[in-house]
């Protein structure tokens, strides 16, 4: 979901980007007229462009988002303008002789929004409108122009294409991070509810159980005290590991917070979600480490008012009967008996 956020935001601010590109492509146009020395082709010819610049502009701003084919076509449209516009003003002495800087805009604008090879695309038109623009100066002079003008547009995208690159993968981490755990690697609290609302959603729409189990470690902090927190650390990432291995695909594992574990098992009844937890409560011990036992409360909903608060609270009353009881044991919310799988010895 935040992916397609991303790419929603990063397309509506490229078409406003590009609008605003063409309404100040349209405003130096205007200006080059109104200003001397004079065009040495048509004036008229000028403005027109100019309006349309302007008019394509106050579109794409106006759009909410813009597919990629829409701003590759708006940019080589752009393209066109700042030929002919360059063309009609005239290469030397005139008010748009140095015009066709303005590729750098096209060039610095495609590599940073659209692909590679799209933008590779809108290069090699740019390419071909310099040239056409250059047909008319001595060859010798042309040439070398054009070579030294579309190398330096070609290096520029590479930089540009290259500094997105490590921009988008920079965010993917932060983004990454800021979802999950960084000591267990599962989600944490905020992405766990995001996920779990979807969940509810979904089951209330179809008709179908929703369950959510809370772990507790029990004594955490006597095991942190007693053995140090590389040891402590060391038995939440093998408790995450059990649950990864325990559990489906399509579950989701959190870790709040502290020594708290919780998993949403979507379509699980109450009688599978306690299989679950059976498994878990015999999460054992390493070799080099103290043995562990669990505290957990099943609930399965959606509840009456289909929050996942609801479902949060009577999972942890669950899980804290279990903890009364003395901990190494389940309960299930709803359940007159307790269900206790309790480990022997």
């Amino acid at each position: 979901m935040r992916g397609m956020d991303a790419t929603y935001e990063e397309r509506r601010l490229a078409a406003r980007a590009a609008g605003l590109m063409m309404l100040a492509g349209a405003a130096l146009a205007t200006i080059t007229v109104l200003l001397p020395p004079g065009a040495a082709g048509s004036d008229v010819l000028i403005l027109v462009l100019a309006l349309g610049l302007a008019a394509l502009g106050i579109t794409l701003v106006a759009l909410r988002r813009a597919s990629e084919v829409v701003l590759g076509i708006a940019i080589a449209l752009g393209t066109v303008a700042i030929t002919l516009g360059t063309r009609e003003g005239g290469l030397v002495g005139t008010g748009t002789s140095d015009n066709e800087m303005l590729y750098v805009w096209i060039c610095l604008f495609a590599f940073n929004f659209l692909a590679f090879r799209h933008a590779l695309a809108q290069l090699a038109f740019i390419a071909v409108g310099y040239g056409w623009l250059l047909s008319g100066a001595p060859l010798d002079e042309a040439v070398t122009r054009w070579l030294v003008s579309i190398s330096t547009l070609f290096v520029a995208g590479l930089l540009v294409a290259h500094l997105r690159s490590s921009r988008n993968r920079l965010v993917g981490e932060l983004e990454q991070r800021a979802r999950v755990d960084g000591l267990t690697g599962a989600l944490n609290r905020r992405s766990f509810e995001e996920r779990a609302n979807l969940e509810l959603a979904r089951a209330q729409r179809e008709g179908k159980p929703v369950s959510l189990v809370i772990i507790d470690v029990d004594g955490f902090k006597r095991l942190n005290d007693a053995h140090g927190h590389p040891t402590g650390d060391a038995i939440l990432r093998r408790i995450a590991n059990r649950l990864e291995l325990e559990t489906r695909q399509t579950d989701a594992i959190a870790r709040p917070g502290g020594d708290e574990f919780a998993v949403l098992l979507p379509g699980a009844t109450t009688g599978d979600a306690l299989a679950v937890a059976e498994r878990l409560l015999y999460a054992g011990s390493g070799e080099e480490e103290p043995g562990v036992t669990l505290s957990i409360g099943v609930a399965t909903g959606p509840p009456p008012d289909g929050s996942f608060r609801a479902l949060w609270e009577q999972a942890d009353a669950a899980m804290y009967e279990a903890k009364r009881a003395g901990g190494n044991a389940a309960r299930v919310h709803g359940l007159d008996e307790p269900a206790a799988l309790a480990a022997a010895g």
